[in-house]
C-alpha cells in the first residue's frame, strides 16, 4: 500500500533505528520533514550489535483512507477489542487481504478516541491519521517502540523498568518503581563529566550486560525541575508562560509532570543521547520528602535479585500489558527463562547501590554521593 495524501503531495522516505531495529518511514515529504525532527529527539545511531529484522512504516494523512480502515473494522465479522495499555481500548479485525486492522475505540489515557488507525501485515505497518488528529507526529514512535520491544524480546532481550545513564563509558541502570526518584537520580548522574542519557523509563538487556535504550519521553515532576536550574531554565525558555510549571504540584511521586524529549533532557545538562552501553552498576533510588542526609548502601545479592526481579517487565509489563502490533514468536516460558537468567546475572555480577536522599537537602548532596558511588566504574 502506498502512502496516501493530497494527489499533489510528493512522498519521501527516511531510514532510522531504535536500537538495532531498522525502520523505513515513508510519508508525504512535508509531513515527513516534521516527523524526522520529532523522532530525532528520541532516536540515535544503532548499536550495531545484533542483526535484527527491520520494519516499514507508511503514513497516510488523508481522511478517506482513515475512514476506509475504520469501515473495514466495523463491518468485519471478526471484529474484537483488545486493551494493550490500561484505559486504551482498540477495536481490531482482519481485512480480506490478511492485514490486521486497528482503531482507537476508547481512550481514557489521552482522551483521543479515533485519533489514528493502523494496519499491519508481517513487518509492513501502515499508520492512518486524519485532519482531526491532534499532534499526529507523536504516533509513529509508539509503533516504533512496540516493534522494537517485541523484536528484542524474541532475540533474547529482557525489558527492565529503569532509567539508563552512561557514566565514563559504562551503563548505570537506575531501577525502581514509579515515584522512587529515577528521573532525579538520572539528572544528577548527567551532571557528571562525559555522561550520556540512554533512556528514562525502560532499558533492554541482552547477552548479560548489553544495555539498549528504549525511546521514551522524560516526564519530570516540578520538584525535580526546581532542583535542577538546567531543567527549570529549559522549561521556561521553551514553554514560556504557558508551561504551567508554577501550578504543578511539588509532591514527590506526583503524576502531574512536564514531558521533555529524551534529547532535550540530555542536552539540558550538556550531555549526549546514546543507544547502548555496557551495564556495570545498578542504582536503586530511595528519595523521600524529608531532610534525611544522603547516603548509600551496597545491597546483598538476595536484595538485588528481589529488587531487579520486581522491576523486570519481561514477559509482563505493568503499562504495555498486551503486545499487539508485532506478535511475540517466543512463548511466555521462553521469555521468563531469559528474564530469570538476566536477573541472576545482575545479582551475581553487577554491584547494586541503594541511594537514600531527603529531597529537602541540596541536590548537590545527591550528586556528590552518586559521583562517589560511580567512581569505581569510571
Amino acid at each position: 500500500m502506498k502512502p496516501s495524501a493530497h494527489p499533489s503531495a510528493a512522498l519521501a522516505r527516511w531510514d532510522c533505528h531504535a536500537g538495532d531495529v531498522a525502520f523505513a518511514i515513508t510519508a508525504p515529504s512535508t509531513w515527513l520533514s516534521t516527523q524526522q525532527t520529532y523522532l530525532s529527539d528520541f532516536l540515535t545511531t544503532p548499536p550495531g550489535e545484533l542483526d535484527l529484522a527491520g520494519f516499514s512504516i507508511r503514513v497516510h494523512t488523508d481522511d478517506l483512507a482513515f475512514h476506509q480502515v475504520v469501515a473495514t473494522i466495523t463491518r468485519s465479522p471478526t471484529t474484537s477489542f483488545i486493551e494493550p495499555v490500561p484505559g486504551l481500548l482498540m477495536q481490531t479485525a482482519d481485512d480480506p487481504t490478511g492485514r490486521r486492522c486497528y482503531v482507537i475505540a476508547t481512550d481514557k489515557v489521552e482522551h483521543q478516541p479515533g485519533a489514528y488507525a493502523v494496519t499491519v501485515h508481517g513487518h509492513d505497518i501502515d499508520l492512518f491519521t486524519h485532519t482531526g488528529t491532534v499532534r499526529p507526529h507523536r504516533y509513529p514512535i509508539r509503533l516504533i517502540r512496540e516493534a522494537m520491544l517485541r523484536t528484542y524480546e524474541d532475540a533474547g532481550g529482557v525489558i527492565f523498568h529503569a532509567a539508563g545513564v552512561d557514566v565514563g563509558g559504562t551503563a548505570v541502570m537506575v531501577c525502581g518503581p514509579r515515584g522512587a526518584g529515577k528521573t532525579t537520580v538520572a539528572a544528577a548522574l548527567l551532571r557528571l563529566p562525559g555522561a550520556a542519557l540512554m533512556s528514562n523509563d525502560r532499558l533492554v538487556l541482552h547477552k548479560g550486560d548489553h544495555a539498549v535504550a528504549v525511546p521514551l519521553p522524560v516526564p519530570t515532576g516540578r520538584g525535580t525541575i526546581a532542583a535542577f536550574p538546567e531543567l527549570e531554565s529549559l522549561v521556561r525558555r521553551t514553554a514560556g508562560t504557558g508551561s504551567g510549571l508554577d501550578r504543578m504540584p511539588a509532591d514527590i511521586g506526583s503524576t502531574v509532570k512536564h514531558a521533555f524529549t529524551a534529547r532535550q533532557f540530555a542536552e539540558a545538562f550538556g550531555a549526549r543521547l546514546i543507544s547502548r552501553s555496557a551495564l556495570r552498576m545498578v542504582v536503586v533510588p530511595r528519595l523521600a520528602d524529608t531532610s534525611k542526609p544522603a547516603q548509600t548502601r551496597r545491597l546483598t545479592a538476595p536484595e538485588t535479585r528481589r529488587i531487579v526481579a520486581a522491576n523486570c517487565f519481561t514477559p509482563r509489563d505493568e503499562f504495555w500489558v498486551r503486545p499487539w502490533l508485532v506478535p511475540r514468536r517466543s512463548t511466555d516460558d521462553q521469555l521468563d527463562r531469559h528474564a530469570r537468567a538476566a536477573i541472576e546475572h545482575i545479582a551475581a555480577a553487577v554491584p547494586c547501590i541503594e541511594v537514600n536522599f531527603g529531597a529537602h537537602n541540596p541536590i548537590s548532596d545527591l550528586a556528590r554521593i552518586l559521583e562517589s558511588a560511580t567512581g569505581g566504574i569510571r
